[in-house]
């Protein structure tokens, strides 16, 4: 797994007989099946007017089809695909597109802000003469936001953490500080933040893993709230302030965390992370606690993954130091954000998942790189679940009882983490994902016994 450059070390376990893709000069993949259609990746406010979308992308690619986030007022609806024709897709198709995927949830949204309910949709957008409630909600919270700190976790990355360093400049938030926790073998990350984000604070935190670097950004934090992104993401401009509000939303929140969407579907390999499950979690809030009535066959508190991920979290500073950080066992691995997750969960805390904290990540382009991700996003799995075992092994019993349902889960193409699957989906990139998850509890292991031995040397020194 690969988190804000931090690349999983547990090399040498690969999927044998893997299949190569066909490389393009331009570092692209092209299966056997032909030529790759890029996706547009649009973005429609109903509150303005809506974009129309060109049929070619800016180097002259024609467009196979269109995939748009929809937001009211800030908050998503949800995504539709729109057909491009050879003029592309005119405001007004866009309109009646948008109209026929989210009717519905326009109205549910104008009637939850007071205002009043619409037949249709133009390419005008929604009438703005009244005043948004749910806006109204979010200025007041600006006028006393908390302190925030923002980490971002990078190594040998200096190349797109500068994008996303000048995307946080952007953030509608009035009170936060950013933090760099650099594990970088040379000084060029740090070379760019003194250069053109001098009012950031940079920590090079030597050749560790990601739980070190979270956890001296946390240490190193002002705020009463640490936020985490990952260097390869571009963040709304709403990102922070919904996920603080988010934790001031209920009694016992410890972490909120938000929407991950595709900054660009240029290539098959990106649209496959996509089909795989990519990061996205669906575009309805939700609370998650345990001391709450579950649905049935529900799989908390270890399918954590299903609540966010690290690329987009928050916690007030003082929960995630209480619960001790980020497990150093895991420190070089992967599967620190779900095991962090998990420890909140057992120890009586609430999270929330809001979707109007959005990022923007930039997916692997190539077959290759999504090959080893999904292998390593496997590891991470397997590394979470033995942790889970060995540090709460009361859980067991229980854990034993959910496996029937977590197989079909992980391995039936009905479920919701396979069913985005189309036919074309590569066999070899669902067997690489199911390999690392049976070689990650091995690499829990070995983490966890080194983890011992330097808490030993530390301890004697």
């Amino acid at each position: 797994m690969r988190a804000g450059g931090y690349t999983l070390r547990v090399h040498r376990w690969r999927t044998r007989g893997h299949r190569a893709a066909h490389r393009r000069d331009d570092g692209e993949s092209r299966t056997p099946r032909g030529e790759f259609a890029p996706i547009a990746v649009v973005h429609v406010e109903l509150s303005g007017p809506l974009p129309a979308i060109p049929a070619t992308d800016s180097s002259g690619r024609r467009y196979g089809r269109a995939h748009a986030l929809v937001r009211l007022h800030g908050k998503p609806l949800g995504a539709v695909d729109l057909e491009v024709g050879d003029d592309g897709v005119s405001a007004s198709e866009c309109a009646d597109a948008t109209w026929n995927a989210f009717d519905r949830r326009i109205n549910n949204h104008l009637r939850n802000d007071g205002l009043g309910e619409i037949a249709g949709l133009s390419a005008n957008g929604l009438p703005t003469d009244a005043p948004s409630p749910c806006l109204q909600r979010r200025e007041s919270l600006l006028r006393d936001a908390p302190l925030a700190s923002v980490i971002i976790c990078t190594r040998n990355r200096h190349e797109v953490v500068a994008r996303t360093l000048r995307s946080l400049k952007l953030l509608d938030y009035p009170n936060f500080e950013v933090i760099v926790a650099d594990g970088s073998a040379t000084t060029a990350t740090a070379d760019i933040v003194n250069a053109d984000f001098n009012d950031v604070k940079y920590l090079h935190v030597g050749n560790n893993g990601l739980c070190v670097a979270r956890n001296s950004g946390i240490e190193a934090a002002s705020g009463s709230v640490v936020a985490f992104t990952d260097d390869d993401v571009v963040v709304d401009p709403y990102w922070l302030v919904e996920l603080v509000a988010a934790l001031e939303s209920e009694e016992r929140v410890a972490c909120s965390t938000g929407l991950v969407f595709p900054l660009e579907l240029g290539t098959q390999a990106q649209l496959w992370f996509e089909e795989s499950g990519g990061f996205t979690e669906g575009f309805d809030r939700r609370v998650v606690d345990l001391a709450a009535p579950r649905e049935r066959g529900s799989l908390l508190p270890y399918a954590t993954g299903r609540i966010g991920a690290g690329a987009s979290m928050a916690w007030w500073t003082a929960s995630v130091r209480k619960l001790g950080g980020f497990d150093l066992a895991l420190d070089g691995l992967a599967g620190d954000d779900v095991a962090a997750f998990f420890d909140a969960l057992t120890n009586g805390y609430k999270i929330v998942y809001e979707p109007a904290a959005i990022v923007y990540h930039d997916h692997r382009r190539t077959y290759e790189e999504l090959r080893r991700q999904l292998y390593s996003h496997g590891i991470g799995l397997g590394i979470y679940l033995a942790r889970c075992l060995a540090t709460q092994p009361h859980r067991i019993p229980d854990f034993v009882k959910r496996v029937p349902r977590g197989l079909f889960y992980g391995f039936s193409p009905r479920s919701m983490v396979n069913r985005k699957k189309t036919p074309g989906f590569p066999a070899e990139l669902t067997r690489a994902k199911q390999l690392g998850t049976a070689v990650g509890p091995f690499a829990y292991v070995k983490g966890a016994v080194r983890a011992r031995r330097s808490a030993a040397t530390s301890g004697a020194s």
